[in-house]
């Protein structure tokens, strides 16, 4: 019971003392010092060496990148832009059958064969028994290459082509 009334003592002391302070005014001569060292420190980092080093180099960078763009844009700018149909691919050509006989078989060489999707539509939804599936249209140009090399002769032929494919939607 002693500790007890003993540190209530202790408190009372304590409340005490800190009623008796009072706070005092800031002096103004402190007050206006620290505003100028605040600024000091504020103008000292605006022209730090790594402050200005930035500064004078992101200009040049930007010139630079701009240059490099401008560049690349001059050099390789035709191969960016989606080519336009050449003449020869623009209608396909039909092999003659008469001229496939005349020459002797087995001289033409398989060079490529590609295949181009033209164009994909929608056939709408359709009802199966696994659930209901999309129908897709693709449209697709073929292209094949041969080539002989005795006369130096190259055969290219285009031929349309279109799938149907069914896919199936997902149902929650």
């Amino acid at each position: 019971m002693s500790e007890e009334s003993d540190r209530t003592e202790k408190d009372r002391e304590l409340e005490a003392s800190l009623r008796a302070l009072v706070p005092s005014r800031l002096n103004v001569e402190l007050f206006s010092e620290l505003n100028r060292d605040r600024e000091r420190l504020v103008v000292s980092n605006d022209f730090s060496p790594s402050q200005l080093r930035w500064k004078r180099a992101l200009p040049f960078a930007l010139i630079g990148s701009l240059a490099m763009a401008g560049f690349g844009y001059l050099r390789f700018g035709d191969q960016l832009a989606p080519a336009a149909p050449s003449p020869s691919t623009a209608s396909p050509v039909v092999l003659n059958q008469g001229a496939a006989a005349e020459t002797p078989a087995g001289s033409f060489v398989p060079v490529s064969s590609h295949g181009f999707l033209m164009n994909t539509s929608s056939g709408g939804v359709i009802q199966t028994e696994e659930g209901p599936r999309e129908r897709l249209n693709l449209e697709y140009r073929d292209a094949y290459h041969w080539h002989d090399p005795a006369s130096g002769t190259n055969f290219r032929i285009f031929q349309p082509r279109s799938e149907e494919l069914i896919v199936p939607l997902q149902t929650d």
